[in-house]
């Protein structure tokens, strides 16, 4: 085939015109395609959807300043759908709200529908639940002293409570006209440690209670105070002096004692500590005939006295004989002076009691016998002035 045929054939160029310009516009064309892809892209995303559920707090919308709201949750869920780009924007900034509309309705029950505020139009909703029950009841409020509450036998043994604190004494209450009159008191219960030995310090929550026990629904401000409650040895020490006493003595025997050891120390509770100013201790005597120097151990007295320091002393006895002639005078030194003991003063009183009483007896008779002698003198008279008269 002659090829300046075709060169010279119109046709030709026609032909090949057309294949170039097709070619043209497949390339221009995968041009434009690829230069918009992103934007392609872009736009796929922004169809894309999802959903989140998110926990809201419940907002009220009440005349807060007339009425207390009891019944509600704090928070609800609330599931959302949307384009992925504005579920992302709402779960980082939570820009909405979910609310009851309490504001046209009275004191009582009722049940309320939720709803939100903030959300944009484009997306779905749905909360959980969907409806509430609520208590609308009259406000009241008032301060309460705290009480601190506490199990005092979980201290270590040994130890005791003082006196608890608790900062700020007085707190305020509010809640429902009914629930704030029927408050016995505002507790702060304090939880103590197996074995405390030392003073405790703690922030306690509160609570308000009826007189039965039963904690009521109201709002503590502020919700906490700062309890103190000291811890200390249940025991203490103190000196007291002594005073010895005889034991087992004989009736005709004064004792006196002596001792280096002057006071002691006793240990036990501070009631029973205060009840004591001096410690009497008994000195067995029996048998002492001279002076003699024994050692003594000290009893402590059962009743809240724990030790005794020292738990024995040395003692000097002297003993010294009761005389008849002397009784007297024994007698008063023994009721002035802390030696003897009780028993030993009572048998000397007896004793000089047994002499003034044969002195009386004495005196008696020797009165009694004047008073005869002096009848017989009498009689003798009257018989020789009767025998004068008969010889006249």
């Amino acid at each position: 085939m002659n090829l300046n045929y075709f060169f010279n054939n119109k046709w030709f160029y026609r032909l090949l015109s057309l294949v170039f310009a097709i070619f043209l516009f497949g390339y221009v064309s995968s041009l434009g395609s690829g230069g918009s892809n992103p934007p392609s892209n872009n736009n796929t995303s922004m169809m894309s959807e999802r959903s989140v559920t998110l926990k809201m707090p419940l907002n009220l919308n009440v005349n807060s300043d007339k009425y207390f709201v009891t019944g509600y949750p704090e928070k609800v869920k609330i599931k959302i759908s949307g384009a992925d780009s504005m579920m992302t924007a709402i779960t980082n900034t939570r820009n909405f709200s979910v609310y009851a509309d309490l504001s046209k309705l009275k004191p009582g029950t009722h049940r309320v529908k939720l709803q939100e505020a903030g959300l944009s139009r484009n997306l779905s909703y749905k909360i959980s639940p969907a409806t509430v029950k609520v208590k609308i009841s009259v406000r009241k409020t008032a301060d309460f002293p705290v009480q601190v509450v506490y199990n005092s036998d979980r201290l270590a043994s040994g130890y005791q409570n003082g006196d608890s604190s608790a900062n700020p004494q007085v707190v305020s209450v509010t809640g429902a006209k009914t629930d704030i009159n029927k408050i016995d008191r505002v507790e702060a219960l304090l939880d103590i440690p197996q074995g405390t030995d030392d003073t405790l310090v703690k922030q306690v929550m509160l609570q308000a209670v009826d007189n039965s026990g039963k904690i009521l629904n109201v709002v503590i401000s502020p919700e906490t105070v700062r309890v103190k409650l000291p811890v200390y040895r249940a025991t203490a020490t103190k000196k007291v002096s002594l005073n010895f006493v005889a034991s087992g003595g004989s009736s005709n025997q004064n004792y006196n004692f002596s001792s280096k050891t002057k006071e002691v120390s006793l240990e036990g509770t501070k009631r029973a500590l205060s009840k004591l100013s001096q410690l009497t201790v008994s000195v067995p005597v029996s048998g002492v005939t001279s002076e003699t120097t024994k050692t003594v151990k000290i009893a402590a007295p059962a009743n809240g006295i724990s030790t005794v320091t020292p738990s024995e002393v040395t003692v000097t006895i002297t003993p010294s004989s009761v005389s008849t002639g002397k009784a007297a005078s024994s007698t008063k030194s023994s009721s002035s002076s802390p030696s003897f003991s009780t028993a030993e003063q009572s048998s000397v009183e007896s004793d000089n009691s047994s002499v003034s009483s044969s002195s009386a007896i004495d005196n008696s008779t020797s009165s009694a016998s004047t008073t005869t002698t002096s009848s017989s003198e009498k009689s003798v008279t009257s018989d020789t002035t009767s025998k004068d008269n008969k010889s006249n």
